[in-house]
């Protein structure tokens, strides 16, 4: 009994999703099924509505399995406690089911899964009755042959600054951002593009879940979503290229320090996007190119170009959100602000002290120069006080850990990821590994004069030292 027991307590939890439409099916086992339109909805014909006249069946099966991903994902909880990995399966109605079981589309879409979550996934896909939704409306792209960049925009500093430099320098090519947001319904189509942002028109993708009453945190699958989405736009909108916004600590730092026992965090890796390219090009017979400008630069470089060209500084810091904290956790009274203490807000406390900008935003434990973390909220510890240590601690120490990377080039974990990037990318080995030394030296830099800026008696340097 106690070995059955020792086998048991190894494998890992599995979950699996049913997506249906009309009658739920009778299938036993299915702790989880939910009705396609109903329950979950990615509506994402705007992107096709902005490319072409109408609908596409392909169109809407990539929105059903990107749902049931999501889904699974989210619905799935991890035993943080004895392993990261689960075993997810999802189960789709889709209208070119031929399509999605033939195995260069299946055994693309899972091992793309699998890298990026670092789970099991099994797929298996259903006829879907009906026909897909068609659309009248005219398309807006200009005439064939424009050069088109998509481009994955969460609203985020290195997608802003990406989108800003692209329409500063090359006015020859149309960009087009892909904007996913949650919600109900989908924003009139007359709507489209009206963002807060100067200029920068985005093509509003609406997506509403039913949640779990407790959803699993970590959602590892979430990137999947925008760049699909913007690699299926690229591939019905040739000639036009992917271009990933994320600065390098962003992209290459899950890789390079991953926390704890967790599976290296890949979101914008180059590994998940080739895996990516791989499956578009199954599905629709177009190779999408995938581009990553600032990989191997970090956010303060980013900001220092951004604030080069663009000198109101406080309207765009104050204009994008960096705090990956639950907003409903980190506020002043009825003002929602950054936390101050998570891996993006400290990111981006290094980044403008970096690019010597005056930072603006409200951090809600906005003294890192205190001696202790409780002393940093200068208006007093919030409830979420012990929460937000652990935070700061992993998104400190993280920090230091690439800094130590710097002065051991030769790391194995370093080679490793220079080879993994060469394949990837299909640069020569010597070229990556020039250019991840130089990212990780500047990244030391970086952190360094921001440990001094903190002081040698703080509880950031406290923790940095520890």
């Amino acid at each position: 009994m106690r070995t059955n027991l020792l086998e048991k307590a190894a494998q890992p939890p599995s979950y699996s999703v049913v997506l249906y439409e009309g009658r739920l099916p009778r299938r036993a086992n299915r702790p989880l099924r939910l009705k396609l339109g109903e329950h979950v909805r990615i509506e994402a014909d705007h992107v096709h509505r902005y490319c072409f006249n109408g609908g596409s069946a392909l169109q809407e099966d990539v929105a059903a399995v990107l749902s049931a991903v999501r889904t699974a994902d989210r619905a799935g909880p991890r035993l943080h406690g004895t392993g990261w990995a689960r075993s997810l399966g999802i189960e789709v109605p889709v209208y070119e089911r031929a399509l999605w079981q033939s195995p260069r589309v299946s055994d693309a879409l899972v091992e793309a899964l699998q890298y990026l979550t670092g789970d099991r996934w099994s797929v298996e896909f259903r006829s879907r009755q009906g026909q897909p939704t068609v659309s009248a409306q005219a398309h807006l792209l200009s005439p064939p042959g424009q050069e088109r960049a998509f481009l994955p925009y969460s609203g985020g500093l290195d997608s802003f600054a990406l989108a800003s430099q692209i329409q500063r320098e090359r006015s020859d090519v149309e960009l087009i951002l892909v904007n996913v947001q949650a919600a109900h319904n989908l924003t009139d189509w007359k709507n489209l593009g009206r963002t807060r942002d100067n200029e920068l028109n985005a093509v509003k993708v609406a997506y509403h879940f039913k949640e779990p009453h407790r959803t699993e945190p970590t959602f590892r699958s979430r990137p999947l979503i925008y760049d699909m989405l913007a690699c299926h736009g690229a591939a019905m909108a040739q000639p036009a290229k992917v271009l990933i916004p994320e600065n390098g600590q962003g992209s290459l730092g899950g890789t390079l320090v991953p926390l704890g026992f967790e599976a290296p965090h890949r979101s914008c890796h180059p590994g998940f996007t080739s895996r990516l390219s791989l499956l578009v090009e199954a599905l629709t017979g177009v190779f999408v190119t995938i581009e990553h400008p600032a990989l191997f630069k970090t956010k303060g470089q980013v900001l220092a170009g951004l604030a080069a060209h663009n000198p109101e500084t406080e309207g765009w810091l104050a204009g994008h959100r960096s705090c990956s904290y639950d907003a409903r956790h980190s506020s002043r009274g009825k003002r929602s602000m950054h936390c101050g203490v998570c891996g993006n807000c400290i990111l981006r406390r290094v980044a403008t002290q970096w690019a010597q900008l005056k930072d603006s935003t409200e951090y809600e434990a906005d003294d890192l120069s205190a001696a202790t973390f409780e002393a940093s909220f200068t208006e007093g510890p919030p409830r979420t006080v012990a929460a937000k240590h652990d935070v700061a601690l992993n998104s400190i120490r993280s920090m230091q850990r690439l800094s130590d990377l710097a002065g051991v080039p030769r790391n194995t974990r370093v080679v490793t990821e220079v080879a993994s990037l060469s394949r990837a990318l299909g640069e020569p080995i010597d070229e990556v590994r020039e250019k991840m030394e130089q990212f990780l030296h500047q990244h030391k830099a970086e952190w360094l004069q921001f440990l001094e800026m903190c002081g040698p008696s703080s509880w950031v340097a406290d923790l940095a030292r520890n």
